[in-house]
């Protein structure tokens, strides 16, 4: 009897799946400018022929339809002739046919258009040059639909281009190091979204992680061996590019160096010896005792005072500009309490010496000289905000990170930042790390809907003390997915549930493309799961979150140091586990749909799977090894099995025409508050769903969450 719930379980959850495919629109994210639909199907054989048009030999586009029409021939099955990509020759008859009217790498604020128009005839890509071509193909790639006759492209006419020209990604692989191949498969992700800045945090107090031939003992002593070669470096950048994607790379200082004195003492505000390791040791659990802390501890610092320390800053520098060819160049310059350099004597002396009131005037004395390397090997500086004041010069980008209200000060409004003539980004309510759910990033107040001329875009930003090379991609995508529309799309597009329509079905390409961020939940589940039958915890996993803001990570901060080392492994439950759940929002969707129209069909499929979770719990504790596994978080095992005995209670009473009786609600209400409650870094995630259930009315989503 629980096989055959089970198997109509999974038979809903296809249909569904298979539902929205076959929905009148494909899921395109992020969404164009204008689409208009037209009735009629173009479809896809064999004998489709491509033809690819411009004016010269260009291996980024030969190389980005290539890759496009593979993935259409898995996707399909079907195998095209790709020998027709002939630059400078379009094959007559062709139809598809690929223009691009000039040869271009990518560069910030360059055209990125194209237009899409597929009709009877065929299927045309028109572009301004290559880039925007290529934006073009990976539309082209989401368009592609079933039905029962097969495969086909759905007749439209698109013009597109993005809202901001700067769409990027920043992967710390500091503090842990995140090697090559999951840095290339974020870049296939990347592409697939239209985001078009990798911005790596090559160095921290963690790891140095990018070799240097002019200063050896930076990757040699600051890395623990794990770096990237300048070879290595290459190729990435190479592998972006043929993916109208550049790499900028961050050397962060003054702090956040404690890895720079491992091999170069000499460089730091007090001596030394230094090895790689986190910044911070906090030993206690209360949130404001540790930011006390942090904003008051004497963190490994750089000397800005000497010259010698300048000429190895441009030594190393001079060497990096070289290797990078982005024309950016990131400088890092945050969170520096400036307590290692007030106790430095001689750092005080030469501060009264130029009549600098404070070490925020040191700071930009720092960041001013680091301005005139930069300008010498024609790099454009960018930092985070803290480097922001009135004497920046006017060119130097800067980073937005800082939430409004919180326990730092921040440097101003991104608009008024913008206004007063310095380029910004906003990463502010784009942090990956601090698990928000998508819709949380898809509506980001920090974003304004006026696009200034200085405000180039944004970044969504993935900090790696909790996140290493098995479970970064799920702490990523498919949620970076959505940060990519809110930068490409139109400002008026804001619609969650049609954003999360299209997410989910974003998340399945990215997964048939190789990103590992499904495969490395299920994996972690069924290594969790030991011996035992890894659906049950996945039953229960399904509806949990990791803890949002930064409780996370103050948990893990303050655990014992073997377990807050950046060498201990990530394989807790909160660890593996996505921050959205497609269960949860199948179920929310399901709950708006019956409580407002009584569906039958959708209350059927609410009460298989309140059934499910009912019995779970029974199945995960009668198995030593699930139950093992389960331990951390067996009180909401217990409390699911009792929402949804709640939620089966409601719909009985609903469809008899009756209410829950007044002291049934008020246990309830404590039910409800005892299973909003945290257990091992985790929530579960279901649980206003069920209360809209018991209350018949849907409750909304909150429209932020704590950070602290």
């Amino acid at each position: 009897m629980l096989l055959r719930k089970l198997l109509f379980v999974c038979i809903c959850s296809m249909t569904a799946i298979y539902a929205l495919a076959q929905s009148n629109e494909p899921a395109l994210m992020p969404y164009p400018e204008r689409a208009t639909w037209v009735a009629g199907k173009y479809r896809i054989t064999d004998r489709l022929q491509a033809s690819l048009v411009c004016d010269q030999k260009d291996d980024i586009l030969s190389a980005s339809a290539n890759r496009v029409f593979q993935g259409i021939n898995r996707k399909t099955g079907i195998y095209f002739r790709q020998a027709m990509l002939t630059p400078g020759k379009d094959i007559p008859g062709a139809s598809l046919r690929i223009i691009a009217r000039q040869k271009a790498e990518f560069t910030r604020g360059m055209d990125e258009s194209y237009t899409l128009r597929v009709n009877a005839e065929g299927i045309q890509l028109d572009a301004a040059n290559s880039i925007g071509a290529i934006r073009g193909l990976e539309t082209l790639q989401q368009m592609l639909m079933q039905d029962a006759e097969g495969f086909y492209v759905p007749f439209a006419d698109i013009v597109d281009k993005p809202r901001y020209s700067w769409r990027g990604l920043m992967i710390d692989v500091s503090r842990h190091f995140i090697p090559l191949d999951v840095l290339k498969r974020n870049i296939d992700a990347m592409a697939t979204v239209k985001m078009n800045v990798l911005h790596l945090h090559l160095t921290d107090d963690e790891g140095f992680r990018i070799e240097s031939k002019s200063m050896p003992q930076l990757h040699q002593k600051g890395s623990d061996g794990q770096y990237f070669t300048q070879e290595e470096m290459k190729g990435l950048i190479a592998y972006a590019r043929l993916r109208g994607i550049m790499i900028v790379p961050e050397f962060d200082m003054p702090g956040h160096t404690r890895s720079w004195f491992a091999g170069y003492p000499e460089m730091a505000s007090a001596p030394g010896p230094y090895t790689p390791g986190p910044r911070f040791t906090l030993s206690d659990k209360d949130t404001a005792i540790n930011i006390a802390a942090i904003m008051s501890a004497p963190t490994p610092t750089i000397d800005p005072t000497r010259e010698d320390v300048y000429k190895l800053i441009d030594k190393f520098l001079t060497e990096m500009a070289t290797l990078f060819p982005s024309p950016y160049m990131h400088i890092g310059a945050d969170e520096n309490n400036g307590a290692a350099w007030r106790q430095n004597p001689k750092i005080k002396a030469f501060m009264e010496q130029k009549g600098m009131k404070d070490t925020h005037s040191l700071q930009a004395y720092f960041v001013s000289r680091l301005y005139t390397i930069l300008r010498k090997n024609k790099k454009t500086m960018i930092g985070w905000e803290e480097l922001y004041g009135p004497e920046l010069a006017k060119d130097v980008t800067v980073q937005k990170w800082i939430p409004e209200g919180g326990f730092m000060k921040t440097a101003g409004k991104a608009d008024a930042i913008a206004e007063g003539g310095n380029p910004v980004l906003i990463s502010t309510g784009f942090y990956t790390d601090l698990f928000m759910p998508a819709y949380i990033h898809y509506n980001n107040p920090n974003l304004p809907d006026a696009v200034h001329p200085n405000l180039w875009g944004g970044e969504a930003a993935q900090w790696t003390e909790i996140a290493d090379a098995r479970n970064i991609e799920t702490r990523i995508w498919p949620r970076a997915a959505a940060i990519a529309e809110r930068l490409w799309s139109p400002a008026s597009r804001k619609d969650p549930e049609d954003m999360y329509n299209r997410l989910f079905s974003v998340s399945r390409q990215l997964d048939e493309q190789g990103l590992q961020h499904t495969s490395a939940y299920e994996s972690g589940v069924r290594r969790l799961a030991g011996n035992g039958d890894p659906s049950a915890l996945r039953t229960l996993a399904d509806v949990l979150t990791p803890l949002k803001g930064y409780k996370n990570l103050f948990s893990r901060f303050s655990q014992p140091a073997r377990l807050a080392n950046n060498r201990a492994p990530l394989v807790s439950l909160c660890d593996i586990i996505p921050v959205d759940s497609e269960i949860k929002r199948r179920f929310r969707n399901n709950v708006a749909a019956y409580l407002s129209s009584r569906d039958p069909a959708k209350a059927a499929e609410i009460r298989i799977q309140l059934r499910t979770w009912e019995s779970n719990h029974a199945r995960l504790m009668r198995d030593a090894s699930l139950r093992h596994a389960a331990s951390p978080i067996a009180k909401h095992s217990e409390n699911l099995s009792k929402l949804s005995a709640a939620g089966l209670r409601a719909m009985d009473l609903l469809e008899k025409g009756s209410t829950m009786p007044e002291e049934e609600m008020k246990s309830l209400q404590l039910l409800f508050t005892e299973a909003r409650k945290q257990s091992a870094e985790t929530e579960l995630d279901i649980v206003g769903e069920i209360e809209s259930l018991v209350k018949q009315k849907l409750l909304p989503e909150p429209a932020q969450y704590p950070l602290f």
